[in-house]
């Protein structure tokens, strides 16, 4: 079960849809919400002139409104003890990279954290933070869609399976929402009814019915570079809700290299996923 979540509440871009995405979230499983912003600052280049100089520049370093920050929690707070939500409030402060490993640290301790996808018309010093959640915290990812609006739907998942451990990861930590389901499709790209293997698409299906979950195999196929597009217009013609899939990527020299279906579902995704690595 899902009882204590974690929502990063953007203060850069509109926060209110996401938050009710959350407390719906929070509302289904009678869970603990905790909202956390963050006022990202910039790396300020008077720091290596002197103390004075480093003073002086002082006030503009913050390239975020931590008064906006402030209000966004407070919204937060107000709506949680509307729904009669139990919730927290935590901020982070500091340059975008140092920052974004804070709150991915801070999110080791939920069941889920919950985060806006990044809006590349509108970038933010938090576009980053998905992939820092997801690589970082060890911990399930909800990433809902910039233009997502209401509650999170639950009637329909599709589970992206290719076998990966990855993938595994995702669909047992989706087992709480999977089993608010009322239809589960299992998505299988350029696989085959016949596939054989100790993790087949239909094998995961026969391990889902073990646990009371009737699902449906779906067959598309695709270029590797267009994977995640086939897969969210198979997710528009089924009507689904949610997505549940494996994250993939590697790190050099400290920077995560995100594989090219996961960065192109986190760039074009639709509904929301929940994404684990």
């Amino acid at each position: 079960m899902l009882k204590d979540i974690v929502v990063h509440i953007p203060v850069e871009r509109p926060a209110a849809p996401l938050i009710d995405c959350a407390l719906s979230v929070a509302t289904m499983f009678g869970a603990h919400l905790d909202g956390v912003v963050c006022t990202y600052q910039s790396i300020n280049p008077a720091m290596s002139v002197g103390p004075t100089a480093a003073a002086f520049a002082l006030p503009t370093e913050y390239n975020t409104d931590p008064q906006l920050a402030e209000s966004r929690l407070d919204k937060f707070v107000a709506a949680a003890a509307q729904a009669g939500i139990p919730a927290g409030r935590g901020c982070v402060s500091d340059t975008p990279f140092l920052a974004n490993r804070a709150l991915a640290e801070i999110s080791r301790l939920y069941d889920l954290a919950i985060v806006a996808q990044a809006d590349s018309a509108q970038p933010t010093h938090d576009g980053a933070l998905p992939e820092a959640l997801l690589f970082g915290s060890g911990r399930p990812m909800l990433l809902v869609p910039y233009i997502h609006r209401g509650p999170l739907k639950t009637g329909r998942a599709l589970i992206c399976w290719d076998g990966s451990s990855q993938a595994s990861r995702a669909v047992h930590d989706a087992l709480p929402l999977l089993r608010r389901a009322q239809a589960v499709d299992v998505v299988s790209v350029n696989g085959s009814n016949s596939a054989a293997g100790e993790s087949s698409a239909p094998a995961l299906i026969s391990h889902l019915a073990r646990r009371g979950l009737s699902a449906n195999l779906q067959h598309a196929t695709a270029e590797s570079s267009n994977i995640h597009n086939v897969i969210l217009s198979l997710a528009a013609d089924l009507g689904s809700d949610f997505l549940v899939m494996g994250g993939y990527g590697h790190s050099r020299l400290r920077e995560i290299i995100l594989g090219g279906v996961t960065r192109g579902m986190l760039e074009s995704l639709t509904i929301p996923a929940l994404i684990s690595h």
